[in-house]
């Protein structure tokens, strides 16, 4: 059964479980695969190919581990009674069209603003990341799947679906369901620096509120996708100039 804004009544269960999932266990699971990976991942030189095996080998284990965080929590939703996807997961034509528009637009134009404050390159990450680790060169076919198909769908379902319906269940605002679900998604990305926090988290805002007046989930994954979509086709082109 459906409460307001389309949000499965069954998600007021177990509030602490739904705590987990939206808190603890995005860095549990990432972390978790991180660690592994780094076992697993033998010394390499810098600029080497050993370097970009490594890199690959990284992304790869974080896609099983990301996969193991979603069949995990959606069995728990399953179980209690949310469904697979913690929400609707049917929409119209028109607002898959829209979130095709605007997903882009929700994570480049604040992203854009932001950088023209920054003064220095390479704002976006903590100085103790690794920033080689995300560039195109290094790319592999599982850091694609994950940032265009496997990240849209686990942290939609995590945030606008568990953590936004978890809210709304338990009778608070839309306000504070919109709110709290975005810093949950702002404070997952911690590899960021906190000016691109701010980044995520008025993406994430927006994700929310297409949550919101859609009431599914599947408007916010479709623009998840295409905003991350537009995101790598645009730092491709920008680390491989057409000459």
């Amino acid at each position: 059964m459906n409460g307001p804004y389309q949000t499965p009544s069954a998600l007021v269960k177990e509030p602490l479980m739904a705590f987990f999932w939206a808190i603890l266990a995005p860095s549990l699971f990432l972390s978790g695969a991180a660690l592994i990976a780094l076992e697993m991942i033998p010394d390499f030189e810098s600029g080497t190919a050993s370097e970009i095996q490594a890199y690959h080998t990284l992304w790869l284990v974080s896609c099983l581990g990301t996969a193991l965080w979603f069949i995990l929590m959606s069995l728990w939703s399953e179980k209690i009674g949310a469904g697979a996807f913690a929400g609707e997961m049917r929409t119209t034509s028109n607002w898959i069209g829209a979130a095709l528009v605007l997903g882009p637009i929700l994570l480049i134009v604040p992203t854009v603003i932001v950088s023209g404050l920054m003064s220095e390159a390479g704002w976006q990450y903590r100085e103790e990341v690794n920033e080689a680790v995300f560039a195109p060169q290094n790319w592999s076919l599982a850091y694609i799947f994950i940032a265009v198909f496997m990240a849209p769908i686990v942290e939609e379902v995590t945030f606008r679906g568990i953590a936004f319906g978890a809210i709304i269940a338990r009778g608070l605002s839309p306000i504070a369901a919109v709110t709290v679900s975005s810093l949950a998604f702002a404070f997952s990305h911690m590899q960021y620096s906190p000016a691109a926090m701010i980044v995520v988290f008025v993406t994430g805002l927006g994700l929310a509120m297409l949550r919101l007046l859609s009431g599914t989930v599947i408007v916010p994954i479709v623009a998840h996708m295409a905003a991350n979509a537009s995101v790598l086709l645009i730092n491709w082109f920008a680390s491989n100039p057409p000459t």
